[in-house]
């Protein structure tokens, strides 16, 4: 391959990379310009799934520090043990749990790794995702497998414009 097309499939991934800029908008444009379909696919969904890593993981260690500081900061509020502040905070986290496990059950992980790239971007959703008690590991694999196929939805999408268009590269 040539410097220009190295160029481009760096340009490729770093522009998938971006939030809001996502991957299944940077692979046709790649393909419009005339870089091979496949690599770069795989630098699109690579810098894709970049920063969706990094966005489920961060996420999920701030969540873990986050509830470390309330806990802290609700036990040092409540030295007395107050049976009736602990009860009521119980049946929050409870109310709050309720609520999360109904979204999950309405379409869940699987609905928001397909609609993530389309609306919110694969970043967001990942932090969504993990927010909601999805374990980062989980949130990674499906909003991966989301990104992985709308790149290649995109990248067969724009072939065949490519090709109906008779667009040379």
């Amino acid at each position: 391959m040539s410097t220009e097309v190295w160029l481009g499939l760096i340009g490729v991934f770093l522009g998938g990379a971006l939030p809001w800029l996502e991957a299944a908008v940077v692979v046709p444009a790649g393909i419009f310009a005339g870089l091979p379909a496949v690599p770069v696919i795989v630098a699109g969904a690579g810098g894709n799934l970049l920063t969706v890593g990094i966005a489920a993981y961060s996420g999920e260690w701030l969540i873990a520090k986050w509830s470390a500081w309330r806990r802290r900061r609700t036990s040092a509020a409540t030295p007395d043990n107050n049976p009736a502040a602990e009860t009521a905070r119980a049946e929050k986290s409870a109310k709050n749990r309720a609520r999360i496990e109904h979204l999950m059950n309405r379409g869940g992980l699987p609905l928001l790794a397909l609609v993530g790239p389309l609306g919110l971007g694969t970043q967001i959703s990942a932090v969504v995702a993990v927010a909601t008690g999805v374990r980062a590991r989980s949130s990674f694999i499906w909003i991966g497998l989301g990104t992985v196929m709308w790149c290649i939805v995109a990248g067969a999408v724009a072939l065949t414009g490519v090709e109906f268009l008779g667009i040379n590269g």
